[in-house]
């Protein structure tokens, strides 16, 4: 078990929220029965109103995993394959521009190896086929690469999934999420709905002013769009992969055979610092040789993390509700967990290494993915890329940390500052640019 007291969480959450200026937070560890939480600050700032142990906070793309769960359940029940392609299921719904989207298969989706594009940040209504409403907007963006051939973290491929759920279980997916999982589940502090809201007390964005709306986004909703949680229930859904896809009660969520699927390394991630590998959901890290899977999120409500370990039997979770701050505050607290409470050392971040020889004509262009452009060029000390999304300019130099990989200098992120990675095509040239998880094709 892990040596520590709730006291002793409580003072890990108050001493690191102030110190990442965020307004509102929670910390959860679970550990066979044992599931405690440790809440600090404002859950509103305008009207004062303090974080509980029972306030929710949006989780972002942590959503992933739960509409991948959703997935398998249709697996185990036969009415999903894994490697038959999605228009099989959606034979109405194109994907992509041109044609070789056809091929992508679900096991594409989860694993972010489909090739779609990341996708607008669109507005949907908020009816029951908003999510078929979202799916309407991304059939004219082209492949960032061939089905299968790369990774590329993408919100529409999650979107796809939440449609499939959607189309063979005959609900929408809020319901399919409520009835399938978080009911079973017993993850009674989690809801994706608006109109649940009321019933819950609610964490609200803080930039560092209150965010408002709360949430445009229902369309988006299986990729994170809506769902809120407790770190507490977080840590509790995590627990499900522990037990080998069964709830607190016993009731099976899952077959051993697909969590075995979703804990499997489907594909390497390029950048490699924000994860070692993809599996179907979760991404997959190593730290002293122990497998380590998760998910992080965010929104202009906050940002989440979930980490579960099945060799030491432990799922954390953090939320907060400053989506610039709220990352770094969970990954001080998760790291502190496992690295003084749990005895693992975290692989230290690569640093530059002026002494690699690169060759700025491989990586030289313009990339793009749908609403953002980059460009990579050079300046007196080397290669520098540009980022320009919808307005919005950023430059940063390049540092060189291993073969076609580099490091942003200069952001004020710090340590949370992704890594950059390149991916070359068949004449030497690099022809993706991988973002930390994401990606953009060259023009």
């Amino acid at each position: 078990m892990i040596d520590f007291t709730a006291a002793d969480l409580q003072d890990l959450c108050d001493r690191l929220r102030p110190e990442h200026d965020v307004t509102g937070a929670q910390i959860a560890i679970a550990q066979g029965e044992q599931v405690v939480q440790a809440s600090s600050g404002v859950a509103n700032a305008e009207l004062g109103i303090p974080v509980t142990e029972h306030t929710i906070f949006q989780i972002g793309s942590t959503t992933k995993i739960y509409t991948a769960v959703l997935v398998m359940q249709l697996v185990d029940a036969g009415l999903i394959d894994l490697d038959t392609p999605v228009t099989e299921y959606l034979p109405d719904v194109r994907l992509a521009a041109g044609e070789e989207w056809r091929t992508i298969t679900p096991r594409h989706l989860m694993s972010m190896t489909s090739g779609l594009d990341n996708g607008p940040y669109a507005h949907t209504s908020r009816n029951d086929d908003s999510v078929a409403e979202y799916i309407s907007f991304i059939g004219d963006i082209p492949l960032t690469f061939p089905p299968g051939t790369a990774h590329g973290y993408s919100n529409a491929s999650t979107t796809v999934s939440g449609l499939l759920v959607e189309r063979i279980t005959g609900q929408c997916w809020d319901e399919a999420l409520r009835d399938r999982l978080l009911r079973p589940a017993g993850l009674t502090e989690s809801m994706s709905l608006f109109e649940d809201l009321a019933y819950h007390p609610v964490s609200v964005g803080h930039t560092p002013e209150v965010v408002r709306p709360w949430s445009p986004y229902r369309g988006s909703g299986p990729d994170g769009g809506t769902l809120a949680t407790t770190a507490r229930d977080l840590a509790r859904f995590g627990q499900i992969f522990l037990r080998g896809g069964k709830a607190a009660d016993g009731t099976t969520l899952l077959s051993e055979q697909a969590v075995a699927t979703m804990q499997t390394p489907h594909v390497s991630v390029p950048s490699k610092v924000f994860a070692d590998s993809w599996c179907l959901g979760p991404h997959q890290k190593t730290w002293d040789g122990i497998d380590i899977f998760g998910h992080p999120g965010g929104t202009e409500h906050g940002a989440s993390v979930l980490l579960w370990c099945p060799e030491l039997g432990v799922s954390l979770a953090a939320v907060a509700n400053n989506p610039s701050s709220g990352y770094p505050f969970a990954d001080a607290a998760l790291t502190t967990i496992f690295s003084d409470w749990l005895g693992l050392s975290k692989p230290a971040r690569p640093v530059a290494d002026p002494t690699l020889a690169v060759d700025p004509s491989l990586y030289i262009g313009e990339y793009e993915q749908h609403d953002t452009s980059y460009v990579v060029g050079t300046n007196e000390t080397g290669l520098v890329l540009e980022m320009n999304m919808r307005g919005t300019i950023m430059r940063r130099a390049l540092a060189p940390i291993g073969e076609h990989r580099f490091l942003p200098t200069g952001s004020a992120t710090g340590n949370q500052t992704p890594a950059i990675a390149f991916g070359l095509g068949p004449d030497g040239r690099s022809t993706l640019l991988h973002i930390g998880p994401f990606t953009a094709r060259r023009r």
